[in-house]
């Protein structure tokens, strides 16, 4: 008999999860205005940051749409097609692993030159505000993976291309889940600190700084590649234990 790997929910999953499962049932219609985050943390008996990071991957796939000042308001399309086929709250296989870190790659190292062309220094400020949250996260932290998608998102944003985020943006949830992993890994099987991996995030911030375009997508690559590696070589462990 084979069991399946089983894989603990973080707060953020569940919160989203309750409000998909609201959606389907119908107590949520398109165009409903959602509790403020605040109030949904109370009632859900949660932290106001699991309630935003539950929010935000609900909007990068479509779900809502999040009005700065005025709420977050469920949009009007097909629910149940939408949510059934965006999840990404399962684990991916090594083929489905090496596909995304091959389209990262393709998407993300261009998109790090064009970011150190075109960054502002709003985008900058987006940026270090990621890395100052990575840093200051600690192990099974919700915080340091919204950190770190966030970070990614701060590069897509700098590159204005708005096609590329909005590529980056449907990947949201997928990235969170594969970064969750990834600092799994490398906090227990590797027996690392996730200091590696803020090292990586501000070589790519110092770049696009400088308005590197070349070191941008260099250490972007880089950056991708050992987590990669870091991500197989942990799949590979836990399949031959």
């Amino acid at each position: 008999m084979s069991f399946k790997q089983v894989q603990s929910k973080k707060i953020a999953e569940i919160v989203r999860e309750q409000i998909e499962e609201m959606i389907r049932s119908g107590e949520l219609q398109p165009g409903d205005k959602l509790a403020s985050v605040v109030q949904l943390a109370e009632q859900l008996r949660v932290s106001r940051s699991a309630v935003r990071e539950a929010l935000s991957a609900l909007r990068a796939v479509g779900v809502v749409t999040i009005k700065q000042g005025e709420g977050t308001y469920i949009n009007n399309m097909d629910m149940h097609e939408l949510l059934d086929s965006l999840r990404a709250d399962r684990l991916l296989s090594r083929k489905e692993m090496l596909e995304l870190f091959e389209l990262r790659r393709m998407l993300e190292g261009g998109t790090a030159e064009y970011a150190a062309m075109r960054r502002s220094d709003k985008d900058l400020a987006a940026m270090r505000e990621a890395l100052s949250q990575m840093r200051h996260a600690e192990s099974g932290d919700d915080v340091g993976e919204a950190a770190d998608v966030a970070f990614h998102l701060a590069v897509a944003t700098a590159s204005g291309n708005h096609t590329v985020l909005r590529v980056m943006e449907q990947l949201a949830e997928t990235l969170r889940s594969s970064m969750y992993e990834a600092r799994r890994i490398w906090l227990y099987t590797e027996k690392r600190t996730m200091q590696k991996l803020v090292d990586e995030h501000e070589a790519v911030y110092e770049a696009i700084a400088a308005q590197d375009g070349t070191a941008s997508r260099r250490a972007m690559l880089t950056h991708l590649e050992n987590v990669e590696a870091v991500l197989l070589r942990g799949l590979d462990q836990e399949k031959n234990t």
